[in-house]
């Protein structure tokens, strides 16, 4: 009994010692499993930070050199620390993911109107919790359904953003959604994206010249902003790199007023530099010329609009180049000069909206050829002349706008621009008569002619211009 006893005995403690050993090599292999774990992670951190660095990050930033609170740093803290979906270094959308995180941590996403704020708030509030946002649609009236922007989703199903079937990002399209700073460089490095749309925010500071560097950028939408400066040298690019621009709008960012509030319940508007942050000066928009002899290098161009800004310098014949242009907008600037006898050769030409400028010219005689135009407006300018036989020939024109025509005077000491004094003037502008020809002009419904030294009386074929609704 004694002898049966101790092999009981003995067997439950080597079963005790057993189990010791199993515990001691368990905690050696999770101990060992945390370490690989914390070296992996190591490793991904530094690959995907080498890597942002070197593939991204624009003019020489460095991650070392910078502040924590920088929108660069901040984008690189949410992928490596917050981001459920934990890319590594090599995979193909961390590149992109990156740039679209760095335009919310720089333009202030938890203040959008639409689908920028990731936070549930509560008793604590959690961030990048929200994965979903709703609203109606102005186009369908329908409700539609998006992924909050630094959300653990695919960027692609992020509100705004346009992929192709491959995932690849090829647009982006937050107009009027309330975002408030300066335009990244780094999202130059969207190599495919061909839309880009952040008009109708409260964007404020320089052009990035990067955007000029982009291989596939087609559309380019900044207008109703608040930017200042010019337009930068590297948006025109040399003739062996010619430019895919179809479509660049940077129009209305002088005395235009649009407000935000920032997360932090700062409110900026545009009408003032930098959105009125740090400065209470008005916002001069942008400035210098555009239309100069460079402007050829946007030969794909088909809508150039840059009215409601500060822009000088003439229209350089080499305008003509641009055989694709259907769109010209560029009133309320300081554009001076003769109108280029190129522009009118353009034969896609639908509108040219030049009016409210220091332009000194007569109607050029080769005006028949722009065939295709529909809106021609050249009021509130230094225009002069008669009108030309070939303006007959525009069949196609609904609107023509001549009115109000400007005299300017250089006064001694005045205080006006450049001392040129200028005033709204019916002794100078047109001049000559109305051609029996009017009748021609049959889709004609808009004519505004006033405040000129027209002579003579209107034509009675001016009532076979059907459609006139305003004269």
């Amino acid at each position: 009994m004694v002898i049966k006893f101790m092999n009981v005995a003995m067997w439950k403690f080597y079963l005790l010692l057993l189990l010791v050993q199993i515990l001691q090599d368990r905690s050696r292999h999770n101990h060992a499993t945390a370490q690989e774990a914390d070296v992996e992670d190591a490793n991904r951190e530094s690959d995907i930070r080498q890597k942002i660095e070197t593939e991204v990050l624009q003019r020489g930033a460095t991650f070392e050199a910078m502040d924590p609170n920088d929108p660069r740093h901040l984008a690189l803290d949410w992928m490596l620390h917050h981001d459920d979906l934990r890319l590594k270094s090599e995979d193909e959308a961390l590149k992109q993911r990156y740039i679209l995180a760095l335009l919310a941590f720089a333009l202030d996403s938890l203040a959008w109107y639409n689908c920028g704020d990731h936070r549930n708030v509560s008793n604590t509030t959690e961030y990048y919790a929200r994965e979903d946002c709703w609203f109606e649609s102005a186009a369908t009236g329908q409700l539609e359904t998006y992924k909050v922007w630094l959300s653990s989703t695919d960027e692609c199903d992020w509100y705004g953003v346009i992929c192709d079937s491959t995932d690849v990002v090829r647009g982006v399209e937050l107009m009027v959604n309330d975002l408030v700073g300066e335009i990244p460089p780094e999202i130059s490095q969207l190599k495919y994206l061909q839309y880009l749309a952040l008009n109708g925010n409260c964007l404020y500071g320089s052009l990035p010249p990067e955007l000029g560097e982009m291989p596939s950028l087609l559309s380019l939408e900044l207008h109703g902003n608040g930017f200042s400066g010019t337009i930068p040298t590297e948006w025109f690019p040399n003739p062996s790199n010619a430019s895919k621009l179809q479509l660049v709008n940077v129009a209305m960012q002088f005395q235009y007023s649009y407000s935000c509030q920032m997360s932090n319940g700062t409110t900026v508007n545009t009408l003032y530099k930098g959105g009125g942050i740090y400065s209470s000066d008005y916002n001069p928009g942008l400035w210098g010329g555009v239309l100069g002899s460079e402007v050829s290098r946007w030969s794909d161009l088909k809508g150039l609009h840059i009215f409601d800004n500060s822009f000088t310098g003439t229209i350089a014949e080499d305008i003509g180049y641009l055989n694709n242009l259907v769109f010209l907008r560029a009133h309320n600037n300081i554009i001076n000069g003769f109108l280029p006898y190129n522009l009118f050769d353009l034969k896609k030409l639908r509108e040219i909206y030049l009016f409210q400028n220091s332009i000194y010219s007569d109607l050029p005689l080769n005006l028949g050829n722009a065939e295709d135009l529909e809106d021609l407006r050249l009021h509130e300018t230094e225009m002069f002349g008669p009108l030309p036989e070939p303006l007959y020939n525009l069949k196609k024109l609904t609107k023509l706008w001549l009115h109000d025509t400007i005299h300017c005077e250089e006064v001694e000491g005045s205080q006006q621009l450049e001392g040129w004094e200028c005033a709204m003037s019916s002794d100078h502008g047109f001049s000559g008569t109305i051609s029996t020809k009017i009748g021609n002009l049959g889709r004609l419904s808009n004519l505004f002619l006033n405040n000129n030294p027209l002579e003579g009386t209107l034509p009675t074929e001016i009532g076979l211009c059907e459609d006139l609704a305003k004269l």
